[in-house]
């Protein structure tokens, strides 16, 4: 195996890789499991940032295009869902505080 042929492999794995985490990614949102997707974001940005590099063999332009295109979306998507939980809880503890008081006020007015 030439030189040019291993750094074709190893730029094709870092791609394979980056999608591979994109579906683990989306796959564990769907079912809102948060814990482990910032760890997976960012081994899916290490994978990208090997796979683009000035040396990307041609060959690989389309398929490394399309992951990051998933990835830029993804992204966007997964900040749009932290940003209506964020909106949620907000209302949730107003709710919640406004109960507190209504409670304090009335075992305060016995």
């Amino acid at each position: 195996m030439t030189n040019g042929e291993q750094d074709e492999n190893s730029y094709r794995q870092a791609i394979h890789s980056a999608k591979f985490l994109s579906e683990k990614i989306e796959r564990l949102a769907k079912e809102e499991e948060w814990s482990e997707i910032e760890t997976l974001i960012a081994e899916r940005n290490q994978a990208l940032e090997v796979a683009f590099v000035p040396a990307l063999p041609e060959v690989l332009h389309d398929e490394a295009r399309r992951v990051l295109a998933r990835a830029k979306q993804q992204d966007k998507d997964l900040m749009k869902e932290a940003k209506q939980r964020q909106q949620s809880a907000g209302v949730e503890l107003k709710k919640l505080n406004h109960n507190k008081k209504s409670i304090q006020s009335y075992l305060g007015g016995n």
